[in-house]
């Protein structure tokens, strides 16, 4: 339903329940230099940890509103083939915390770690994000 999204063309590859993984195609997302678009990555990767976040909500049954707090991101190196981002579930202690804080105050906050690698394996891209989930 975002915008933004649907013109990257940003879908949802796989999620394994331990792992989400979300792609576009550099045609959508490239900058002048035939690389992606930094603004398209940390698009795609604000996505792949609120996608986390969401999902983490609907297995513990929590319902709110979720909204990316903090964004940080590295741009390791230049990407020239299709965007995959890929997170993965947080250690179970961090859930539970979340949960916790969810059920005492009505509201929490989650870290997710977001890695874009090229197609060699090699990590172009690391973003870490904080997302919070309010009722």
């Amino acid at each position: 339903t975002v915008p933004l999204a649907k013109a990257a063309e940003v879908q949802v590859d796989r999620y394994t329940g331990e792992q989400l993984v979300l792609s576009a195609p550099l045609n959508c997302n490239i900058n002048d230099k035939g690389t992606a678009f930094g603004g398209s990555l940390y698009n795609i990767s604000v996505m792949a940890g609120w996608g986390m976040t969401s999902l983490i909500c609907r297995e513990l049954g929590l319902q709110g509103d979720i909204v990316v707090a903090k964004g940080e991101i590295e741009y390791l190196s230049p990407l020239k083939g299709r965007l995959v981002a890929t997170v993965d579930k947080p250690p179970a202690a961090q859930i539970e915390h979340f949960l916790a804080s969810y059920v005492a105050r009505g509201k929490a906050s989650i870290t997710q770690e977001v890695s874009i690698p090229d197609e060699s394996g090699k990590c172009c891209v690391r973003f870490i994000g904080k997302y919070a989930i309010v009722n």
